[in-house]
């Protein structure tokens, strides 16, 4: 089984400045990744591709990373993500490959045992698995809310809501789950024939929502910070 791991590193961030490079738990967010990427030990080849010289140089300490300096015309705010990795994954020297995966450096506490377990789901049958965990809060208790007038619309995400119904005892309510960012795995050949990692079956590899937190904002790496400092999750 030969695979393809790509991890995709800007190094602009507009919410958080040089996000990708900061400090987590000692060392920069993008290494957290690199190494569970390469402690996995699944990949035949694993590419770091960022538009900043200072990443791929760091990338490059690290022994079977590829790093290589994208293209302008794939580093912009407006570029989607999956398009690099079509880009990537639809090259002839990966067209034997059997499968590709996306690892975000905006996950860091995602563990090699996790890409080692979300591989295993990977079977014939499936067309992707992808990391979930989750959500913090009740999809039950969402409502629409129009902004100029401030009416509030208890139905436009669940109809019948059970704000209107009058069941709104937490217990009984169904479980929902939201993609972390962690990783998405997909057969190769199939994933160059489609947009995105959610066309066909798709599994979940489910995440505890402390590993599953998302590097976005300041406040996102002082929380994930001190949740190591008090050794509520290891990394």
């Amino acid at each position: 089984m030969k695979r393809l791991a790509i991890i995709p590193a800007r190094g602009g961030s507009k919410r958080l400045p040089r996000k990708n490079m900061l400090n987590l738990a000692g060392k920069p967010l993008i290494q957290h990744t690199i190494e569970a990427v390469i402690k996995s030990r699944s990949f035949e080849t694993i590419i770091f591709s960022s538009d900043d010289n200072e990443m791929l140089e760091f990338a490059d300490e690290f022994e079977g990373i590829v790093s290589e300096k994208r293209d302008p015309s794939l580093a912009g705010d407006q570029v989607k993500v999956i398009q690099l990795i079509k880009t990537i994954a639809e090259r002839i020297e990966f067209s034997s490959f059997d499968q590709v995966g996306l690892f975000l450096p905006t996950c860091p506490f995602r563990t090699h045992l996790d890409i080692m377990n979300g591989l295993s789901l990977l079977t014939q049958e499936v067309y992707s698995v992808v990391s979930v965990c989750e959500m913090s809060e009740s999809l039950q208790l969402s409502v629409g809310l129009d902004e100029k007038t401030k009416i509030l619309d208890p139905e436009s995400v669940l109809s019948p809501s059970p704000l209107v119904t009058g069941d709104t005892r937490s217990q009984d309510f169904d479980r929902y789950f939201r993609v972390n960012g962690g990783f998405y795995m997909a057969w190769l050949n199939q994933f160059n024939e489609r947009d995105n990692f959610f066309q066909g079956v798709v599994k979940g590899h489910i995440m505890d929502g402390l590993k599953s937190i998302d590097i976005d904002s300041r406040i996102d790496l002082v929380f994930a910070n001190l949740l190591v400092e008090q050794g509520i999750v290891s990394i």
